[in-house]
């Protein structure tokens, strides 16, 4: 620890060293403030509370620790997002993400009518004030204290720039001294025009677009000097929340009318004309692109430094002709039977073997939705995630020919329960694999262990928070279907864990960086003949039978509480699938199981893969893999596999 006697000395070089820079900066104010008001017009009210500002604002300035050694007139520069042009397999755009950016404008391109749209609603002051307006934060504080709540800021344009430029969101006493000693340094080191353009070059104006030219572009397709005043008007109205008014077409129209309103009472427009004005909302093409999906799990992925405004080349393994499939294979069935089941979601996931995901549809409508249900949907997987029990059982020694009783029995409180309360006595754990018995599930989660099943789950790449709890076995807690589909690639492939990834190349000069590309297992999985066998039987003639295909095909169906979610999952030759449905709103669908809707969307994508995608392969790849040392687990007789005692229940969970 360093010593006491060392520290104040510090504080009072640094104390001497700002009061010299912080007695120059008060000088500074103190002679634009005077010459620009009090030679100006004493008389003048206004003017006199500005002097009454500066008089107390540069002690203030003057007496407070300064930032702008942090700082640097180069940080107001727009910041270039690039933008991300994403190719599919074969060398083709089909996306574009990030960057709705522009050159800086310049003032003179900028129409008047918008220049006094902005200051009639933003800072009316801007041209007279010095960085603080005392008149609007007083204006905006009694408002606010009228309407018994936040309806107005008081911050200036300068203000505004400082915050979006240097600063954080965080709303603290040290950052409002920060923002007021900035906008004062601001006002100083650059002229009035200057501070507005880079606003105009740098504020955010709604769905990912920086800066005026790049808004005006994005929202009417046209140059800033093309604007008319309607669209003008939108634009400043974006700027208050151009978040929520970008999707609020209401609030923003209300908002607009508040721009045009504010023009009226500065004298910038009169009440004739405004009588005249209707409302221009912004003509962008109604947004569901193909593969908007895919492009916005690669967009996520990849981190492409700023700098210029040249697009980042992104060669992706995305199959337009699957992407179709597909989509189509949803819309076949959710579309003619969707709605009277109530099934109204589906995602799906297509990925070869090694990880390479091909093709995939986060939900049925990207325009009315962009959350992606195969990528940030946590659901519940129901069987489908007795994959992993029946792996940690392998591991554990048991065999598919073993048997295991088929009766009702509890874990204290809990007592599961197979699908139509049937029971069948003694059963080989293939026959109960392929009839999605839960009874012998939990059995066998309880003889090996349920942490060697989170074990195995994550073996298989299952990253979401699994708890050790008796129902864990049937799938009670959530799962993506991204990493879901890519567990069972690892048994397609023999190797585990296959990571998902979708990125071939990306041509930058700079140093972009993306997340690992290599998907496929470092580590051979022993069992995965036997895995192989169970989920073949479980299509050939147990609950995936609606999913069979005229080649060999392996699969498992999955089915959560009360019908909220349905799956399927599984692969034929190099290609492996993953299907979920259910609602956004986690409502009960009608009856609907994995074998059903899922397993038909399924079987129509695969059945059109193997007609028309020139990559099929027909037969299970090999992937060359390090065996990895599992620790020894005792191998367990059928005596280990015992009825288990019976007991009071307070609920029970059914899952097929």
């Amino acid at each position: 620890m360093p010593e006491p006697r060392f520290r104040p000395a510090r504080r009072r070089n640094g104390w001497k060293c700002w009061k010299v820079e912080m007695a120059w900066i008060s000088l500074c104010v103190c002679c634009r403030v005077i010459a620009k008001y009090c030679l100006a017009a004493v008389s003048d009210a206004a003017n006199g509370l500005y002097v009454v500002g500066a008089l107390i604002g540069v002690p203030f300035i003057a007496l407070s620790p300064s930032p702008f050694h942090h700082y640097s007139l180069d940080q107001l520069d727009p910041q270039v997002a690039r933008t991300l042009v994403v190719l599919t397999a074969d060398g083709r755009p089909f996306a574009r993400r990030g960057g709705c950016v522009d050159r800086p404008v310049k003032l003179s391109e900028v129409p008047q009518h918008f220049i006094d749209a902005l200051l009639s609603m933003e800072d009316r002051r801007f041209y007279s004030h010095f960085g603080v307006d005392p008149l609007g934060i007083a204006r905006a504080a009694y408002r606010n204290w009228k309407a018994g709540q936040i309806v107005e800021g008081g911050s200036t344009i300068t203000q505004q720039l400082v915050k979006f430029s240097f600063l954080s969101s965080n709303r603290t006493i040290d950052r409002k001294r920060s923002e007021i000693l900035l906008a004062a340094w601001l006002e100083l080191m650059l002229t009035k025009d200057q501070i507005l353009e880079r606003y105009l070059s740098s504020a955010y104006l709604g769905d990912g677009c920086f800066g005026l030219r790049a808004a005006t572009r994005h929202y009417f397709g046209k140059p800033v000097a093309a604007l008319t005043l309607p669209e003008s008007a939108l634009l400043v109205a974006l700027l208050k929340s151009p978040t929520s008014l970008n999707v609020d077409r209401k609030g923003a129209q209300e908002r607009t009318r508040l721009v045009l309103r504010a023009m009226v009472d500065n004298g910038r427009l009169s009440a004739s004309r405004l009588s005249e004005i209707g409302w221009v909302g912004p003509r962008i093409e109604q947004k569901n692109p193909f593969g908007a999906y895919y492009a916005d799990w690669l967009a996520s992925r990849v981190r492409v430094p700023t700098g210029d405004y040249t697009p980042a080349v992104l060669h992706s393994f995305f199959e337009p002709r699957l992407q179709r499939s597909a989509e189509k294979a949803i819309e076949s069935v959710l579309g003619k039977q969707g709605k009277r089941r109530h099934a109204t979601q589906a995602a799906l996931v297509a990925m070869r073997t090694d990880g390479r995901v091909v093709a995939m549809v986060g939900g049925r409508d990207y325009g009315k939705s962009q959350f992606n249900r195969a990528v940030q949907a946590l659901r519940q997987p129901g069987s489908s995630f007795k994959l992993f029990v029946y792996l940690a059982a392998l591991r554990a020694g048991a065999s598919p020919d073993m048997t295991v009783p088929d009766e009702p029995f509890s874990i204290g409180n809990y007592e599961p329960r197979n699908f139509g309360e049937s029971y069948r006595g003694e059963v080989s754990l293939r026959d109960a694999f392929a009839s999605s018995i839960n009874t012998v599930a939990v059995r066998l989660s309880e003889s090996v262990g349920r942490n060697h099943v989170i074990a195995a789950a994550r073996d298989l790449g299952i990253t979401t928070p699994l708890d050790a709890t008796p129902s864990l076995a049937l799938g009670a807690w959530e799962v993506n279907l991204l990493e879901l589909t890519s567990a069972y690639a690892a048994v397609a492939a023999g190797a585990y864990p296959v990571k998902p990834w979708g990125i071939k190349s990306l041509d930058d000069s700079s140093d972009a960086t993306t997340e690992p590309t290599h998907g496929s297992g470092r580590w051979r999985l022993t069992v995965s003949n036997e895995l192989r066998e169970l989920l073949e039987g479980a299509v050939r003639y147990g609950s995936g039978r609606g999913a069979r295909l005229p080649i060999t095909t392996f699969g498992k169906t999955g089915t959560s509480q009360e019908f909220r979610d349905a799956w399927f999952l599984g692969f034929a030759g190099n290609l492996v699938v993953g299907v979920w449905v259910g609602n956004d709103d986690n409502s009960p669908m009608k009856n609907v199981t994995g074998s059903s809707f899922p397993a038909q969307i399924w079987r129509t994508f695969m059945m059109d893969a193997l007609r028309s995608d020139p990559n099929f392969k027909r037969k299970l790849p090999h992937i060359a893999a390090f065996e990895r040392q599992i620790p020894e687990q005792r191998r367990r007789r059928r005596a280990a596999f015992e009825l288990l005692d019976s007991g009071s229940y307070s609920r029970s969970w059914t899952y097929r």
